[in-house]
């Protein structure tokens, strides 16, 4: 430092010894170590000096002197302090400088390496692509011998635990820091670990715990830097560690909205291959005016209605509904169906209690160990004869309205497909004549709720049939929708909404 600032100074040093040779002095030097550094004039290398005032840094040992030969008394060593002491603070000022430059070079190193640590972080999506590249960039950053991360998601998904080199500190020993610094939240410091304290090879560490999303889910841990863990290089780490806790948190939401967008990818076309699989076209059945539809809520449901039409046999309808909602009732009410359409298609004397038994014994084992069943009303309708015969299965509602009565609930006669081995539904039979009307729709209708959380309920629809009962089949489906919909002041959807009409048509 002190011949560093001698030869940015020298011009000052000399016209300083000039002034103490015009004040009468044989010579003025400087000294360190024992050593002349420069003195003046050139042949006097004051080894005895009559005056000496030493150097000396604030808070530190003499770095040097200043020497004076030739001249003595109280005033000259008065002034020869004083100029030592203002070279002591130039010394100071320059030793600051260089210490403020270098942290500026540092900082400016540091802050560069933070930028291209975030640029090379968003480069990847997942939480052990993140957790890699902090680990490889702190160590190159920090100049550690090994660094570490450990991640414990809220989620069920597996922890993770990164560590370069790998195998240089056991796995629970790793484990154990990120469970100490999540009790104490606080970050764990290490210096000068002796051998009987740590594992062996490890002489400093610092641990960070890692908040994300209120949480700590993660640690960082730097081991073995060289030169230790001081100030700067602590703050360092903390930037470090917050980078990476931003950028899993951004990892983890893409995460859930990719999730998100799969599920709705997948939610959609369930509801377009559950819509598929209705009919695509209304039957014409001499005597009959039909109408069905099912309108689908934000989730996929178990909501369907199927139609088997064969020359030389009865009309067969169906309509149904397993329990749940989402992928799983879809899959199953494919099932359902699937069962029910094979029995009424190909049993050589289908009959509603027919079918309904052996599609019970078809689905009742695989129902019985996932857990749901199926309430389903299969119809059976001959041309010309007014008489229809249905079995159902814990189907509700069913409302009837003869022509010249009231509308009233027809209730179901056994319990759900899936419930019982076998099934005890019997056949019903009721008229179906010109103006007799019958209305089979799932609870979705029933179900809807007003703003004080009351339920639409069976009986709104009976008052709701008798007043629309002179309508076609199409127009009575229309009013049930609008009913629902004004019913529920146009909140959410919660349940599919699925009806089926058979009015018996008037000449």
């Amino acid at each position: 430092m002190l011949v560093s600032i001698l030869s940015s100074q020298y011009a000052r040093f000399a016209a300083l010894a000039e002034s103490w040779l015009a004040l009468g002095a044989s010579a003025f030097g400087v000294w360190q170590d024992g050593r002349p550094i420069v003195y003046w004039p050139s042949s006097h290398r004051l080894t005895t000096p009559s005056l000496r005032a030493p150097l000396i840094m604030q808070g530190k040992e003499e770095i040097g002197e200043l020497r004076v030969a030739g001249i003595t008394g109280t005033a000259f060593e008065q002034r020869l302090r004083a100029d030592a002491e203002l070279i002591s603070y130039l010394l100071q000022l320059e030793e600051e400088l260089q210490q403020i430059t270098a942290d500026l070079v540092t900082s400016q190193d540091q802050q560069l390496a933070l930028y291209r640590l975030t640029q090379r972080m968003r480069e990847y999506v997942t939480v052990e692509q993140t957790l890699d590249v902090v680990v490889k960039e702190t160590m190159r950053i920090l100049k550690a011998e090994v660094c570490c991360m450990m991640f414990v998601p809220n989620s069920g998904q597996d922890a993770l635990l990164i560590q370069q080199p790998e195998g240089f500190l056991s796995d629970d020993y790793l484990w154990q820091l990120y469970w100490q610094g999540l009790a104490t939240e606080h970050p764990i410091h290490l210096s000068k670990v002796r051998p009987s304290e740590g594992p062996e090879g490890l002489y400093n560490l610092l641990y960070l715990p890692l908040r994300i999303r209120n949480n700590f889910m993660a640690g960082l841990a730097i081991i073995n830097r060289s030169g230790g863990f001081g100030t700067p290089d602590i703050k360092l780490s903390k930037s470090i560690a917050d980078q990476a806790s931003a950028q899993i948190d951004r990892v983890l939401l893409y995460q859930e909205m990719f999730d998100q967008a799969k599920l709705r990818t997948e939610m959609d076309l369930a509801r377009r291959v559950q819509l598929e699989l209705l009919p695509p076209t209304l039957p014409s059945i001499a005597g009959l005016d039909i109408y069905a539809h099912s309108r689908p809520a934000s989730e996929v449901g178990g909501d369907f209605y199927d139609f088997v039409v064969q020359d030389g046999r009865p009309f067969i309808f169906v309509i149904g509904d397993v329990t749940g909602k989402g992928l799983s009732a879809a899959l199953l009410m494919t099932m359902t169906r699937t069962a029910i359409h094979s029995k009424a298609q190909f049993m050589p004397y289908p009959t509603p209690e027919a079918i309904m038994r052996q599609s019970n014994e078809d689905l009742y084992n695989d129902f019985t160990r996932v857990g749901v069943f199926a309430t389903a009303l299969v119809g059976q309708f001959e041309p010309g004869s007014n008489v229809l015969t249905y079995a159902n299965a814990g189907h509700a509602p069913v409302i009837y309205r003869p022509y010249d009565g009231e509308a009233v609930l027809l209730r179901a006669d056994s319990t759900a497909i899936g419930i019982l081995p076998v099934n005890p539904c019997r056949n019903q039979h009721l008229r179906l004549g010109p103006g007799d009307l019958l209305i089979a729709a799932t609870d979705g209708f029933t179900d809807v709720r007003d703003h004080d959380d009351d339920l639409l309920g069976i009986e709104r629809l009976l008052q709701l049939v008798n007043a629309s009962h002179h309508k076609n089949a199409h127009e009575i489906a229309e009013a049930f929708f609008a009913e629902t919909e004004h019913f529920g002041q146009g909140g959410q959807q919660d349940d599919d909404q699925t009806l089926v009409i058979l009015k018996g048509a008037v000449s």
